[in-house]
């Protein structure tokens, strides 16, 4: 659990590699048409629950047409449990944004929200309207939607949606103090191979994800049953469901919350704001703005290869944030750069003297010096240069 680093958990990425890629560019024509199409009877179903008053009937046609809308199929595992009718209350891992539709369609349940939508499209979506101004007025909320309604209530405790490969998020312990009894259920998806997009990733925003379910020809939701779970404790209680649905999924559990989740976004979106900034000011302005340690380290190595142009050094370092692999780097031709024109030194000394005279008996000028000459021979300048300037020349 301790060596699970966060960003393990979440994919910087949807979209697939290799042949995969191939085949989605080839597929994109048609899916960029089925998102039209889609979003097109998404508004027809808003404006028919918009207009017409709330019943069964209307519900239906809603949560059919929802599911061409979203490219949704629910399918109940046969190998998982029975379900259990006395338990009310559905515990789910969270692995995407419309995790609540495939719950109400397969589990027959609603998931609290806050989202102010017409009731009828509010229940063919699996939503429920409930008071979320705080925790307790949540749970009394729940406690009497369930006692006043045929209709189950779905939760999920992680309260945030991972990659689904490596961990869990941590359950939140206060969707366990409603009912002493939860059913657990295991969410997993697939989608064809030739259009294999994750179903999210690294601070994306639900419209987003819907947008990508409404790409993919279809997303097919697999919904497993396992043993209800019982316990007046309610962090037991949630610790027992969360390893169960975890091994189940051959996860492991983590201490990651959502909180923790939320941090890592904001962190992952502003390091990625300033790279992009970096990189814009470094392409467009030759003296690039740097920080004062990126200052000193580019002039630890002018120190040593003072012909390298300091914009160059800077647009290195800004890259491997080390010295010592700029060095390497720009010894060995991989930053190419004009040198900067010196004035010439009154003297050489004896170690330059014996590589030059060794480069002139072998017939090279500086103009067709090779690569490991001209190497050896900035060397050479540059260890001369640390021993005169730190007084070693009697060491």
């Amino acid at each position: 659990m301790s060596q699970i680093d966060i960003k393990d958990l979440f994919d910087e990425s949807r979209f697939p590699s290799g042949w995969r890629l191939v085949s989605l560019l080839l597929y994109s024509p048609v899916g960029l048409v089925l998102v039209f199409l889609r979003f097109l009877v998404g508004l027809q179903l808003w404006l028919l629950a918009s207009v017409l008053p709330d019943c069964d009937a209307l519900r239906t046609i809603l949560n059919h047409g929802l599911a061409f809308v979203f490219g949704i199929l629910v399918k109940i595992d046969p190998k998982g449990e029975i379900p259990d009718k006395q338990t009310r209350i559905i515990i789910a891992n969270n692995i995407s944004a419309l995790d609540h539709f495939a719950l109400r369609k397969g589990a027959c349940t609603l998931t609290p929200s806050l989202w102010d939508l017409p009731s009828a499209l509010s229940n063919a979506l699996g939503l429920q309207d409930m008071n979320m101004s705080s925790k307790d007025a949540l749970i009394a909320n729940i406690k009497e939607f369930l006692a006043s309604s045929e209709w189950n209530i779905a939760l999920q405790p992680e309260f945030g949606s991972t990659n689904s490969r490596v961990a869990l998020l941590k359950f939140n312990s206060w969707p366990f103090s409603i009912e002493p009894s939860v059913q657990p259920v295991v969410i997993t998806t697939r989608r064809p191979e030739f259009s294999d997009i994750r179903l999210t990733s690294v601070a994306s925003t639900w419209w987003t994800d819907v947008f990508w379910f409404m790409f993919v020809p279809y997303t097919m939701f697999n919904l497993r049953y396992l043993k209800v779970k019982r316990n007046s404790n309610q962090e037991v209680l949630a610790r027992n469901v969360e390893t169960d649905i975890a091994e189940a999924l051959h996860l492991s559990t983590s201490n990651y919350t959502v909180s923790d989740k939320t941090e890592f976004e904001k962190r992952y979106v502003l390091e990625k704001t300033q790279s992009r900034a970096i990189q814009s000011r470094v392409s467009t302005n030759p003296q690039p703005m740097a920080s004062i340690e990126m200052q000193r380290m580019a002039r630890q190595v002018s120190e040593v290869l003072p012909l390298v142009p300091h914009n160059v050094i800077l647009r290195d370092l800004l890259k491997t944030r080390n010295v010592d692999v700029t060095i390497a780097n720009i010894l060995d031709g991989i930053v190419t750069y004009t040198p900067e024109p010196t004035a010439p030194a009154p003297s050489s000394s004896s170690n330059i003297s014996k590589v030059n005279v060794t480069l002139t008996k072998d017939g090279n000028g500086t103009g067709s010096l090779t690569f490991q000459q001209r190497k050896a021979k900035m060397i050479a300048e540059a260890r001369e240069r640390y021993i005169l300037k730190h007084g070693l020349g009697n060491c």
